[in-house]
């Protein structure tokens, strides 16, 4: 089980040439979620929402400045170098864009057996092993053995994906982290990841962070939803339901503005306003600026969250939409 308490991630940037005095960026607020063992959860929100520096902070890569996160018994505020290594062993990760996440130079083979090169001596596979993994795990994502010596620009964007999505599994993680996995690709081609995904969860049964900005996508392949909004979780729910029966005003605009193919009922919608700047918040909660529902109290203190145990969900509003 995975599960962040209170997270937050702030970076400085400069305010200009001259300037000495570094502004702050609050990229992620006190973010708290559980991701359970064989559990996909999505996360989604507009862009500059947080919802990569989430997963970076959990890959290890930013350090939060408050808050921290548990794996499998893995404390991030008490992990020494070898506990990362130990841990990340249970975490594979697919990144938006696959071309740039590998190397020209390598083979297919090279790539996907990279993770356990990394890892030789711990181990301590021989390499007949580790070549019958790598064609395993390709097979298993819809790619013949006939493919190991090739090199990457030899393949389709739907090709790429798979290929990493092999290299990902190949050391059969827990866990994945998958940062807009299909975004980058043709909507024929998202499909077929997104059906490979759901058979490969099936097959290795791993728990999933989820990123996207597709609702329609989010919704068809993961168990629960978290929305967030500008550093914030601001709603958690039932994929199936969260955007039918939501209780915050940002999940319903996102719920408006999903892409209907009914052309004789969609309407379409736009959130009024702009996403504030993560530098100059307002106080309170950042979603009033733009809010149709915005009380006094919401423009100074962020709401508590509210938790509803019988439908593992939870949100935080002053005034939510009711039921």
């Amino acid at each position: 089980m995975i599960s962040f308490y209170g997270v937050s991630k702030f970076f400085k940037v400069k305010s200009g040439f001259l300037s000495r005095t570094p502004l702050v960026v609050r990229a992620l607020q006190e973010v708290s979620l559980t991701i359970q063992e064989g559990e996909i959860v999505g996360l989604v929100g507009e862009s500059g929402s947080g919802k990569s520096t989430l997963a970076r902070v959990l890959m290890g890569l930013y350090p939060p400045n408050a808050g921290y996160f548990v794996l499998d018994g893995y404390d991030s505020r008490t992990m020494k170098k070898k506990d990362w290594l130990s841990m990340r062993r249970d975490l594979g990760i697919v990144f938006q864009d696959p071309a740039s996440s590998m190397n020209p130079w390598m083979t297919v083979e090279q790539i996907v057996a990279e993770p356990m090169a990394i890892r030789k001596q711990s181990l301590q596979m021989p390499k007949k092993a580790r070549r019958d993994r790598v064609v395993e795990i390709l097979e298993k994502t819809g790619l013949e053995a006939t493919v190991l010596k090739r090199k990457i620009h030899e393949f389709s964007g739907g090709q790429r994906q798979r290929i990493a999505i092999a290299r990902a599994l190949v050391l059969k993680p827990k866990y994945l982290i998958l940062d807009e996995p299909i975004s980058a690709l043709d909507v024929s081609i998202q499909a077929q990841i997104l059906n490979l995904l759901k058979e490969l969860q099936a097959t290795y049964r791993f728990a999933a962070l989820f990123i996207t900005h597709d609702l329609s996508k989010v919704q068809w392949i993961s168990d629960r939803v978290a929305v967030m909004y500008l550093g914030r979780i601001v709603e958690v729910g039932h994929a199936a339901t969260i955007f039918a029966k939501h209780r915050h005003p940002y999940t319903e605009a996102l719920a408006k503005s999903r892409l209907d193919t009914n052309t004789d009922t969609r309407d379409f919608y736009a959130l009024s306003g702009e996403i504030p700047s993560p530098i100059n918040q307002p106080p309170g909660c950042s979603f009033a600026p733009r809010c149709d529902r915005v009380q006094d109290v919401c423009r100074t203190v962020f709401p508590p969250v509210v938790h509803n145990e019988s439908e593992n969900s939870q949100y935080s509003c002053y005034n939510p939409i009711p039921l």
